[in-house]
């Protein structure tokens, strides 16, 4: 673990939080890593039974950090790796680790920030957050399981409109279409995160955890299938003039105009 992502845990509640908030918590290579490797530890430290998952400062994630250079140019092979390691495998470790984990979502949660949201079991949001999937204004794709978890909370046609238009909605629109569970005044965010932990903190453990791994494992046994067509397009993207296109447009504030190629 690093300083990038903190895990503190009281009674039984892990609070983990993401920790780069001057980049609004976009995601690097080590705190992809860092994540991952957390989650895991939910597992192996004894007494956890819920955990919550938050961003420090006005964002919960923006996703990965488009203006890191260390991925510029990979193999095909090590790109593949990269995904896999990172948001592909996070989506897995939070789906399986056998304890409930709560997305307080406390700011901007767009594109692999609002995936790691999806892949917790709760999402809880600020009144103040924002939500969205920026990577076609950008030549790439979605990752971390989108394609079958965002279906699953807001319907087939709606995951599209948001996918398809990478258009930002706000709290009361993502409550509205299912993608949040509750939205709060920023303030009581993580009262209320705190308040639903110790409602299923209280409960049986093993019937907590039983309940998670079989709704899991019927809602979403196409899992593995999703993933790998999500790395399979997202590695297609890297090699279109469309993404070097997207991406530099980003890194200068600019609005991308695609030729298709």
């Amino acid at each position: 673990m690093t300083s990038l992502v903190t895990m503190a845990v009281n009674n039984g509640i892990a609070t983990l939080t993401i920790r780069r908030p001057e980049v609004l918590n976009a995601i690097n290579q080590e705190m992809w890593g860092a994540l991952v490797s957390t989650v895991q530890d939910l597992a192996l430290t004894d007494g956890i039974r819920v955990a919550i998952i938050t961003g420090e400062g006005r964002a919960f994630c923006v996703g990965a950090d488009l203006k890191e250079t260390a991925w510029r140019g990979e193999t095909q092979a090590q790109t593949r790796r990269r995904v896999e390691a990172n948001q592909q495998d996070l989506a897995r470790e939070m789906i399986r680790v056998p304890i409930p984990i709560i997305a307080a979502v406390n700011g901007y949660a767009l594109g692999g920030g609002l995936e790691i949201a999806m892949a917790a079991d709760i999402r809880i949001a600020s009144e103040m957050a924002t939500f969205g999937f920026p990577e076609t204004t950008i030549g790439r794709f979605i990752s971390g399981g989108a394609s079958l978890l965002l279906p699953n909370l807001v319907g087939l046609s709606q995951a599209k409109q948001l996918i398809y238009t990478g258009e930002h909605i706000k709290a009361d629109e993502a409550l509205r279409l299912g993608l949040v569970n509750q939205v709060v005044p920023e303030a009581d965010l993580l009262g209320e995160a705190n308040a639903v932990a110790h409602k299923i903190a209280a409960n049986a453990p093993a019937s907590v955890s039983l309940a998670k791994r079989v709704m899991n494992r019927v809602a979403l046994a196409d899992l593995e299938n999703a993933l790998v067509l999500e790395t399979e397009a997202l590695i297609a993207t890297y090699s279109t003039d469309d993404n070097e296109t997207g991406v530099a447009a980003f890194a200068q504030n600019g609005t991308a105009v695609f030729s298709g190629e």
